[in-house]
């Protein structure tokens, strides 16, 4: 049809399939480089539609032409592929792929595929399909076993998830202050559901409270109200809550049963998970603590949204950071990092679809550390990437937010080791 009719016939016929197979509920459609190029196309009721989610595959330009030198070889009709006539195909690629790049960046995903096979490629796809069907990830270690769930509302399964310990007659939710404002009444609602009594603390936001006088006034409420060892502490707050509240559910009554609630997105991918807690010293930060896996985290997306853009812009410190140290594609590049790099502008949105797939990817890199090294015995340093230096900084007043900190960090460690 190109090659008889001409490229205006082709495209309209082309237009004409994919306008059809949009209106074919749940579909997924692979269509080509040049399908999308136009106004018309990225129209309200075509690409542009709220129900349909638009993926760019995005590959360099000399990894096209060898993928079209390669099919043309194995094609037993021997054609040519118009794109490999002429002189210099390799340049007419790139040109084409620039003079289109404005249309391709509309999509509201970009997923670099160089390295990646296409089942990996299928896999952060289908996680964006619906995101309230929940990813979950287990850490099993010698210190106990650590369920995690992301996705958005599932703080709603907390009444039947709390049944897991079936001796339980009480909940007790603890939230830093400014956290409890926006969502103790939905976490309260949930527990409620469970049947299961329910009882509330709050304290102060911010690092101070992560002192011994912190951890005794939180000892002092559940201990004056009366907690038992087959009750539930739930950790509702940020990473400040997730390593206070997790130390308190540690050392109280030997130990208690504990559910992580991470609002802020950096301790959905980092602090809630690995079960360290503790609480900070004037000699140190996290200087006196305990390894206690939680034995539930539920990291809800949907917490982000009433998230300081300051403390939102901090989490990504972390991200950034798992993707430096992940294990490399054969490519030679880390898959996490790269698909950060090509979504940053869509990433500032807390909406995004992909965001929940990069925490579920987060998650699972920090896991498989831990689950190598619990205690940091060996490997599990190579979490503290950025740390030192981010620490230092971090306690010199605390006038840093954490990830600022390590995105200090990351630089200095960084500058050393060139």
């Amino acid at each position: 049809i190109f090659r008889d009719d001409g490229e205006p016939a082709f495209r309209a016929i082309e237009r004409q399939v994919l306008r059809d197979a949009l209106a074919t509920e749940r579909s997924a459609i692979s269509t080509g480089g040049g399908a999308v190029v136009g106004e018309e196309v990225w129209g309200d009721d075509w690409l542009g539609d709220r129900g349909t989610m638009t993926v760019l595959l995005d590959a360099p330009a000399a990894e096209l032409h060898a993928r079209l030198v390669a099919q043309q070889a194995a094609d037993p009709t021997g054609a040519t592929r118009p794109m490999l006539e002429g002189d210099d195909p390799l340049g007419r690629i790139g040109a084409l792929k620039t003079e289109r790049e404005p249309w391709y960046r509309r999509a509201q995903v970009t997923i670099p595929v160089q390295g990646r096979t296409p089942t990996e490629i299928g896999a952060i796809i289908a996680r964006l399909g619906d995101p309230t069907v929940p990813t979950e990830l287990s850490l099993d270690v010698p210190g106990g076993r650590s369920d995690v769930r992301v996705g958005s509302g599932v703080v709603a399964e907390l009444s039947t998830l709390v049944h897991r310990w079936p001796r339980a007659r009480r909940v007790w939710i603890v939230a830093d202050e400014q956290v409890a404002a926006h969502h103790l009444e939905s976490t309260l609602a949930a527990v409620a559901a469970s049947g299961l009594e329910v009882r509330t603390l709050t304290f102060p936001s911010g690092e101070a409270s992560k002192s011994i006088p912190g951890l005794s006034a939180i000892l002092d409420g559940l201990l004056d109200g009366g907690i038992e060892r087959s009750d539930v502490v739930v950790a509702l707050g940020g990473g400040v809550a997730g390593d206070l509240v997790g130390f308190a559910a540690a050392v109280v009554l030997r130990g208690v049963g504990l559910v992580q609630i991470p609002t802020t997105l950096l301790a959905m991918v980092d602090s809630s998970v690995g079960g360290k807690t503790g609480i900070n010293h004037a000699t140190g930060k996290n200087l006196i603590g305990a390894f206690y896996q939680p034995q539930l985290v539920l990291a809800d997306p949907t917490l982000l949204e009433t998230l300081p853009e300051r403390e939102y812009r901090s989490g990504w410190a972390e991200i950034i950071k798992h993707g430096l140290i992940e294990p490399s594609t054969p490519a030679g590049d880390s898959g996490l990092f790269s698909l950060i790099a090509a979504n940053a502008p869509a990433l500032r949105d807390r909406t995004s679809p992909l965001l929940p797939a990069i925490i579920s990817r987060n998650v699972a890199i920090k896991a498989s550390v831990v689950q190598a090294d619990e205690r940091e015995a060996g490997l599990r340093a190579i979490l503290n990437f950025g740390h030192t230096i981010g620490h230092a900084v971090e306690a010199a007043g605390y006038q840093m937010l954490h990830g600022e900190a390590i995105s200090v960090g990351l630089h200095g460690a960084m500058r050393l080791g060139a």
